[in-house]
């Protein structure tokens, strides 16, 4: 058995015939199996002819660290790039509004002034190391607000710069952070592309949860409205406001209290002509 000696890789105290610290081996090796040349203890290759006798010690996770946030900053400018060129591709429906609305909603809020000397698409976004810290969800929750603030203030080329990094993002996100929520936004989304199909499909999925979640619910609703179903339209409404009354007033859930106005649009469209909420 060796005795208790310094590693001769990394230099800390070690025993044995492995360093338990970094792996490398203390005592005598065979020759190289190729040349039979002597070999050092902590060689990795043949000084004499260069074969591999031994494996690198692996790195700590920690270690990888720097290249995967390099690896998703990479990523994310390739995105950028790819919606800069694509930007004007998303197109209109009628007098739709892009998030789905009814024909003759009105829509305000300013829009977020650039940074000086700042990309105007990209005003008002964290940067990379705050991204990093939101997590997925967190991240894919901002590039939503940011489409649906910059619709609000009636910039919709900026709105739809900002689409596919917002649905790229919750494709990503954890199947244990994917909720109601996170499927009601993603059906909003599909709205601004105009792929109302896809937005039925998030309804369906929330309402397959709860078959009278409001969201789920307001949801499939709006998809009628796209898709000139206006019966399919107003019965969803019509169960929305039955499972208010219901429950006496709008539940207490971070996810409704998050959407509000959207649901008090239609309790109060009830009293006048059935219009949807904005």
């Amino acid at each position: 058995m060796s005795h208790a000696a310094s590693c001769p890789r990394c230099g800390r105290a070690a025993s044995g015939n492995f360093c338990a610290q970094c792996g490398a081996p203390l005592g005598q090796r065979a020759g190289c199996p190729a040349c039979q040349a002597p070999l050092r203890p902590d060689a990795l290759y043949c000084a004499a002819c260069g074969t591999p006798v031994g494996a690198p010690p692996r790195k700590p996770r920690s270690a990888l660290l720097p290249w995967v946030l390099s690896g998703l900053a990479l990523a994310a400018f390739s995105v950028l790039i790819a919606v800069t060129v694509q930007r004007g591709s998303v197109t209109r429906i009628g007098d739709m509004t892009m998030t789905g609305g009814l024909p003759g909603e009105t829509t305000g809020g300013p829009v977020a002034a650039p940074a000086a000397g700042g990309d105007a698409a990209g005003a008002g976004m964290p940067s990379m190391e705050e991204l990093a810290a939101m997590g997925p969800r967190g991240v894919a929750d901002r590039l939503f607000e940011r489409v649906m603030r910059e619709h609000e203030g009636g910039d919709f080329e900026r709105a739809a710069f900002f689409i596919d990094m917002a649905l790229q993002a919750y494709a990503v996100v954890p199947p244990e952070e994917t909720d109601a929520d996170s499927r009601f936004h993603v059906g909003l989304l599909r709205l601004l592309m105009g792929e109302s199909g896809l937005a039925r499909e998030m309804a369906d999925e929330i309402l397959a949860g709860d078959p009278e979640h409001l969201l789920g619910l307001l949801l499939a609703a709006r998809a009628a409205d796209f898709e000139g179903d206006a019966d399919a339209a107003e019965a969803f409404r019509g169960r929305i406001r039955t499972a208010v009354e219901e429950a006496g007033g709008i539940p207490d859930l971070p996810e409704y209290q998050a959407h509000r106005t959207l649901i008090e649009g239609v309790l109060q469209a009830d009293a006048g002509e059935g219009e949807g909420g904005t």
